[in-house]
């Protein structure tokens, strides 16, 4: 890089290169989650629990990531669920959900998608542009493309990285 830059006649800062290529870790957040959790207890609405669609209180919510963190680390607003602290903490933990069991969390996950983000309008738009990103969806603002396009994305984590998946 720098015998191009002098080539074109450009200062090129000692250490540039390096910083420009410097690895930054990815950190894990579900701040965004909680606080979506939060105003729904606030405005006496119920938190389902993606997973065994029983209410949580504020005590039992975790913020769970579909596709776990540890294979993918991805904190876009699809991917962060309402879960009960003990499935997972203790029964889902870093696997994938199995093919039936996200099939049948659907209806529990696009309402929570519908409570969480697109209820509110920088949420909206934040969430459309992070599934347009991530996932193979055309149609942002249809539900259950952004699902099929989650259902596709987990098939391709279990085939490439042979993640465990937590079946019923």
């Amino acid at each position: 890089m720098k015998g191009y830059a002098e080539r074109m006649g450009m200062v090129f800062p000692l250490g540039q290169a390096e910083a420009a290529l410097s690895w930054e870790e990815p950190t894990r957040d579900t701040t965004l989650g909680r606080a979506a959790a939060r105003r729904v207890f606030d405005s006496h609405g119920n938190v389902i629990c993606c997973w065994s669609g029983k209410a949580l209180t504020a005590k039992q919510l975790d913020i769970d990531h579909c596709l776990p963190w540890a294979a993918w680390p991805c904190g876009d607003l699809w991917n962060l669920l309402p879960a009960d602290r003990r499935i997972n903490q203790h029964q889902k933990r870093n696997k994938l959900p199995s093919a039936e069991r996200l099939a049948a969390a659907q209806p529990r996950i696009a309402a929570w998608w519908e409570t969480a983000w697109l209820s509110e309008e920088p949420l909206r738009r934040r969430f459309e542009r992070e599934v347009v990103a991530a996932l193979p969806v055309q149609d942002p603002s249809s539900l259950n493309e952004v699902f099929d396009g989650l259902a596709w994305r987990r098939l391709r984590l279990r085939q490439d990285q042979q993640i465990p998946e937590w079946v019923p």
